[in-house]
């Protein structure tokens, strides 16, 4: 009872310390960021304890770095550590669970941590991203299951709980494999969940695990451990599509509202397969707003140049399209979120990866003849690769135009390109401006923040020309090369940028050369 009174008095102390020393710093998270380096567990635990406070606060807890910096320390030596970090994404996936995404595969292998506050955290963390991101937590089912099994107190509680919660999400999210669990912990799952199949083979009542449809009559299930994904080191051997569906747009059920943008609504649905004994797909689907006073034709004709040049790695797939009774669009769904997720939380070589993906879709769709015209983190989906890092697919393609119709800019100043504001003085959005948006990207991967914005968030940006302090001011480890290839794709001249984004692509492909995956 002592020592349960001494940890609960630390926490406290941590916490009320962190609080008051990091409460209103201007530079908070980079600067206790730079301390989760030390050699000192007492060092690195305040940081981190100050990184969870900044966790509670919305506006800045997009600046903290989720997968660079804070999952990895859940297998930090020291308990403190451990606590602090699992706290701190406790709260961002609670709050923002696309944020949390990242850390999925961390916090699944952290469920076996001694600790059991740290179990606690991390399960809290893995159910708030089940709720969005089911297919992200999945790794996790079995460990889950051993913890209502073997666990007691708040940790059996919310292993529960989350495990009730991520199998329902696979269910609704079209699971396209059974879940198979023992007795004990299909008692706890949700009585619609039509994935479940009960066993008691070998009297493993507190187990659980998947199976593909075609192994469901022999021995070759596999058990959710061993479908753990190792640690996402590099690109993707493949990139994955999507099954091919068979719906018209009144055979979509629609799942939930995903908001859109000011000429299209988004929702998740879900269509049927094309092959009859597949499962349901999960699609994202997109329709025309009929109140954004746009001419109906022009959002069409998007779609079907969106629809001609989705032959390509990077380009998000459409599966189905239509214009009855408004033009609309089945893609993929993104179950790793948006670009927008990555930015501030990925290391240099996975940024530099992510460039090079997004300046060959570029390339692809500009020897295509279309044009993007509204390229910015949101349009830039991530489809989960187990083993890998999440592969990058741009949508929205050819809605630039829609877009600037009812919105000026179309994008986020920070990804605006100059004739975007005015395009009189500096032209018509053409091919230029994608490049220049690519350059916008790069900025954003490489240094962690949008161009023109500040530590605290806020755009800085105070006229069309302005020139954003060069990258290796806010990552000095950046190499000088990056300074030069961004600050050429956002010359406010279109003839002083890149001649084409195949030029852009090709720099990038310079900067790449001594990695492994540069050749793909």
């Amino acid at each position: 009872m002592a020592e349960e009174t001494d940890e609960r008095e630390r926490i406290r102390r941590l916490r009320e310390a962190a609080r008051e020393r990091w409460s209103g710093a201007d530079d908070d998270a980079d600067a206790l960021a730079s301390r989760l380096d030390s050699d000192d567990p007492e060092v690195r635990a305040e940081a981190v304890w100050g990184l969870a406070e900044l966790a509670s606060d919305p506006d800045r807890s997009v600046r903290l770095p989720v997968e660079s910096r804070l999952a990895p320390l859940l297998d930090d030596d020291d308990q403190w550590v451990r606590r602090g970090a699992s706290w701190a994404l406790a709260i961002v996936a609670d709050r923002r669970p696309e944020r949390g995404r990242p850390a999925a595969e961390a916090l699944a292998r952290a469920l076996t941590d001694d600790d059991p506050l740290v179990r606690e955290n991390n399960v809290l963390a893995l159910s708030a991203v089940a709720a969005e991101y089911p297919h992200a937590a999945e790794p996790a089912l079995s460990r889950l299951a051993d913890l209502v099994r073997d666990g007691d107190g708040l940790v059996r509680q919310y292993a529960a709980e989350a495990l009730r919660r991520l199998v329902g999400q696979l269910d609704e999210d079209g699971f396209p494999e059974t879940v198979e669990a023992g007795g004990e912990i299909a008692d706890l799952l949700p009585d619609d969940a039509g994935v479940v199949a009960v066993t008691d083979e070998g009297g493993a009542t507190g187990s659980i695990r998947v199976r593909t449809d075609a192994a469901a009559d022999d021995e070759s299930a596999v058990d959710s451990d061993a479908r753990d994904s190792p640690d996402e080191t590099g690109p993707p051997e493949a990139i994955p599509s999507p099954p091919p569906i068979d719906a018209d747009f009144r055979g979509f059920d629609r799942l939930a509202d995903r908001g859109g943008d000011p000429v299209t609504t988004a929702r998740k649905a879900r269509a049927p397969a094309a092959g009859a004994d597949d499962r349901p797909v999960v699609v994202s689907l997109r329709t025309a707003r009929s109140e954004a006073g746009v001419d109906a034709d022009r959002v069409a004709e998007a779609f079907r140049a969106w629809d001609r040049i989705d032959d390509h790695d990077h380009v998000a797939p459409v599966l189905a399209r239509g214009d009855r009774p408004r033009p609309w669009i089945a893609t993929e769904f993104m179950d790793a979120g948006t670009l927008r997720d990555a930015v501030g939380s990925v290391g240099f070589e996975r940024a530099l990866w992510t460039v090079h993906c997004l300046s060959r879709a570029v390339s692809h769709a500009h020897s295509r003849g279309v044009v993007h015209g509204a390229l910015r983190p949101g349009a830039v989906g991530l489809s989960t690769v187990l083993g890998a890092w999440p592969a990058p697919k741009v949508g929205d393609w050819g809605l630039g135009e829609p877009l600037a119709a009812v919105a000026s800019p179309p994008v986020p100043p920070a990804f605006a390109a100059p004739e975007h504001f005015d395009p009189e003085a500096f032209g018509r959005p053409d091919q230029a401006t994608d490049v220049y948006q690519l350059g916008a990207l790069a900025y954003a991967l490489f240094a962690g923040r949008p161009p023109f914005v500040d530590a605290a968030g806020e755009i800085v940006r105070d006229s069309p020309v302005a020139e954003p302090p060069p990258v290796t001011d806010h990552v000095p480890g950046v190499p000088a090369a990056v300074d030069d290839l961004v600050a050429r794709a956002l010359a406010a001249d279109k003839r002083a940028r890149f001649e084409t984004a195949a030029d852009f692509r090709r720099d990038v492909e310079l900067l790449a050369s001594e990695f492994d995956w540069a050749g793909r």
